[in-house]
Protein backbone atom coordinates (compact mmCIF):
# COMPACT_ATOMS: atom_id res chain seq x y z
CA UNK A 1 0.00 0.00 0.00
CA UNK A 2 1.46 3.41 -1.35
CA UNK A 3 0.01 6.75 -0.64
CA UNK A 4 0.48 10.23 -1.58
CA UNK A 5 -0.28 13.88 -0.84
CA UNK A 6 -0.39 17.35 -2.07
CA UNK A 7 2.86 18.11 -0.84
CA UNK A 8 4.54 15.64 -2.92
CA UNK A 9 5.01 13.10 -0.43
CA UNK A 10 5.12 9.39 -1.27
CA UNK A 11 5.06 6.34 1.66
CA UNK A 12 5.53 2.55 1.26
CA UNK A 13 4.56 -0.07 3.40
CA UNK A 14 7.37 -2.86 3.52
CA UNK A 15 6.03 -5.89 2.55
CA UNK A 16 7.34 -8.58 3.83
CA UNK A 17 6.62 -12.29 1.73
CA UNK A 18 5.49 -14.03 4.67
CA UNK A 19 2.49 -11.62 5.44
CA UNK A 20 0.36 -14.39 5.48
CA UNK A 21 1.45 -16.79 7.52
CA UNK A 22 -0.27 -15.30 10.59
CA UNK A 23 -4.06 -14.35 9.29
CA UNK A 24 -3.83 -18.25 8.18
CA UNK A 25 -3.01 -19.10 11.63
CA UNK A 26 -5.78 -17.19 12.74
CA UNK A 27 -8.09 -18.33 10.55
CA UNK A 28 -7.16 -21.63 11.58
CA UNK A 29 -7.45 -21.34 15.04
CA UNK A 30 -11.12 -19.95 14.21
CA UNK A 31 -11.31 -23.11 12.33
CA UNK A 32 -10.16 -25.59 15.73
CA UNK A 33 -12.70 -23.39 17.87
CA UNK A 34 -15.72 -23.80 16.12
CA UNK A 35 -14.87 -27.60 15.33
CA UNK A 36 -13.59 -28.46 18.25
CA UNK A 37 -16.09 -31.01 20.51
CA UNK A 38 -14.65 -30.13 24.11
CA UNK A 39 -15.37 -26.70 25.53
CA UNK A 40 -11.80 -26.76 26.72
CA UNK A 41 -10.44 -27.35 23.08
CA UNK A 42 -12.55 -24.50 21.63
CA UNK A 43 -11.07 -21.90 24.31
CA UNK A 44 -7.93 -22.49 23.69
CA UNK A 45 -8.43 -22.63 19.89
CA UNK A 46 -9.98 -19.17 20.93
CA UNK A 47 -7.05 -17.80 22.59
CA UNK A 48 -4.98 -18.55 19.76
CA UNK A 49 -6.86 -16.93 17.36
CA UNK A 50 -6.95 -13.86 19.71
CA UNK A 51 -3.85 -14.34 20.28
CA UNK A 52 -2.90 -14.48 17.01
CA UNK A 53 -5.11 -11.30 15.82
CA UNK A 54 -3.02 -9.24 18.87
CA UNK A 55 0.38 -10.22 17.02
CA UNK A 56 -1.02 -9.36 13.61
CA UNK A 57 -2.08 -5.67 15.39
CA UNK A 58 1.35 -5.24 16.70
CA UNK A 59 3.11 -6.54 13.50
CA UNK A 60 0.91 -3.89 11.36
CA UNK A 61 1.95 -0.85 13.63
CA UNK A 62 5.60 -1.46 13.55
CA UNK A 63 5.84 -2.39 10.41
CA UNK A 64 8.73 -0.17 8.56
CA UNK A 65 7.48 2.56 5.88
CA UNK A 66 9.53 4.43 3.14
CA UNK A 67 8.92 7.81 2.95
CA UNK A 68 9.91 9.91 -0.27
CA UNK A 69 9.51 13.78 -0.27
CA UNK A 70 11.31 16.79 -2.04
CA UNK A 71 14.04 16.82 0.28
CA UNK A 72 15.03 13.02 0.61
CA UNK A 73 13.85 9.64 1.43
CA UNK A 74 13.41 8.34 5.38
CA UNK A 75 12.53 5.29 6.91
CA UNK A 76 9.82 5.07 9.34
CA UNK A 77 8.35 3.07 11.81
CA UNK A 78 5.83 3.38 14.46
CA UNK A 79 5.20 6.66 13.73
CA UNK A 80 8.96 7.99 13.88
CA UNK A 81 11.52 8.74 11.82
CA UNK A 82 13.91 5.70 12.32
CA UNK A 83 16.64 7.51 9.51
CA UNK A 84 16.91 9.99 6.78
CA UNK A 85 18.90 10.94 3.66
CA UNK A 86 18.88 13.92 2.12
CA UNK A 87 18.82 13.29 -1.85
CA UNK A 88 22.64 15.55 -1.82
CA UNK A 89 23.87 12.86 0.58
CA UNK A 90 23.22 10.33 -2.54
CA UNK A 91 26.35 9.03 -3.89
CA UNK A 92 25.31 6.90 -6.93
CA UNK A 93 22.17 4.90 -7.71
CA UNK A 94 21.97 1.71 -9.62
CA UNK A 95 18.34 1.28 -11.31
CA UNK A 96 17.02 -1.47 -12.63
CA UNK A 97 14.16 -0.37 -14.47
CA UNK A 98 12.65 -3.85 -16.19
CA UNK A 99 12.58 -5.15 -12.70
CA UNK A 100 11.59 -2.19 -10.77
CA UNK A 101 14.52 -2.02 -8.44
CA UNK A 102 17.24 -0.31 -7.39
CA UNK A 103 19.83 -0.05 -4.86
CA UNK A 104 21.06 3.77 -3.33
CA UNK A 105 24.58 4.21 -2.30
CA UNK A 106 25.15 7.45 0.29
CA UNK A 107 28.29 6.01 1.61
CA UNK A 108 26.86 5.24 4.82
CA UNK A 109 25.79 1.40 4.99
CA UNK A 110 23.25 1.35 7.42
CA UNK A 111 21.12 4.38 5.44
CA UNK A 112 21.61 3.14 2.34
CA UNK A 113 18.47 1.96 0.19
CA UNK A 114 17.61 -1.59 -1.40
CA UNK A 115 14.43 -1.76 -2.98
CA UNK A 116 14.60 -5.33 -4.69
CA UNK A 117 13.16 -6.70 -7.73
CA UNK A 118 9.20 -7.92 -7.05
CA UNK A 119 10.25 -11.70 -7.27
CA UNK A 120 13.34 -13.40 -5.50
CA UNK A 121 13.63 -11.51 -1.97
CA UNK A 122 11.66 -12.01 1.30
CA UNK A 123 10.87 -8.72 1.08
CA UNK A 124 10.06 -5.56 -1.11
CA UNK A 125 8.31 -2.08 -0.66
CA UNK A 126 4.39 -1.16 -2.51
CA UNK A 127 4.38 0.29 -5.54
CA UNK A 128 7.87 0.14 -6.73
CA UNK A 129 7.20 1.76 -9.72
CA UNK A 130 6.97 4.57 -8.27
CA UNK A 131 9.87 4.79 -5.89
CA UNK A 132 11.96 4.00 -9.11
CA UNK A 133 10.40 7.18 -10.36
CA UNK A 134 10.88 9.38 -7.52
CA UNK A 135 14.09 8.45 -7.25
CA UNK A 136 15.51 8.93 -10.82
CA UNK A 137 13.51 12.50 -11.38
CA UNK A 138 15.24 13.57 -6.96
CA UNK A 139 18.50 12.46 -8.31
CA UNK A 140 20.86 14.39 -10.94
CA UNK A 141 21.38 11.73 -13.97
CA UNK A 142 25.24 11.53 -13.80
CA UNK A 143 24.66 9.80 -10.43
CA UNK A 144 22.06 7.10 -11.56
CA UNK A 145 23.96 3.69 -13.56
CA UNK A 146 21.00 1.53 -15.28
CA UNK A 147 21.45 -1.78 -14.99
CA UNK A 148 20.14 -5.44 -16.26
CA UNK A 149 20.64 -7.06 -12.49
CA UNK A 150 21.33 -5.49 -9.53
CA UNK A 151 22.72 -8.82 -8.85
CA UNK A 152 26.06 -7.77 -11.07
CA UNK A 153 28.92 -6.13 -9.09
CA UNK A 154 28.47 -2.29 -8.90
CA UNK A 155 32.12 -0.79 -11.05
Amino acid sequence: MSTSTAKGESRHALVVGTRWLLPLAIGMALLGAALAHSMGARIVAGLFAVLGFAAWRVQERMRPTLVFDEAGYAIEQSGAEKLRVAWSEVIAVRVDRKRLALYIDCGDKARNLFVPPARGYGFSFADPKTICGRVVDAVPAERITDVESLDEPAP
